[in-house]
């Protein structure tokens, strides 16, 4: 059954500011982007780039080792249609920001 992990404080993330969080074992980079916030597994996974030190260009992640940019609310890679990035439910509650895992 899925369940929400706080990972952290909404207010302690910068709007266009990426965190990295360790939860159930897994490191996930949360992003805050405009209103919201997007979850993505935090290694890209064409070669295991660190996705929380690439580049935000609007809705995209660009990831500092090879150019791959991936959406943050779908996972979808441009440049490869064939990868995908794991992406996470999150949400804010009573300023806490939490991330859904299954």
């Amino acid at each position: 059954m899925a369940k929400f992990v706080k990972v952290g404080k909404a207010d302690d993330l910068a709007e266009g500011q990426a965190m990295l969080a360790q939860v159930d074992g897994q490191r996930i980079a949360i992003f805050h982007v405009g209103e919201r916030y997007y979850a993505l597994e935090a290694s890209c996974p064409h070669e295991g780039g660190p996705l929380a030190d690439g580049t935000i260009e609007g809705l995209h992640i660009i990831c500092p080792w090879h150019g791959y940019d991936f959406h943050l609310k779908t996972g979808e890679c441009g440049l490869d249609p064939g990868l995908r990035a794991l992406t996470y439910p999150v949400k804010v509650q009573d300023g806490d920001l939490l991330i859904e895992m299954a």
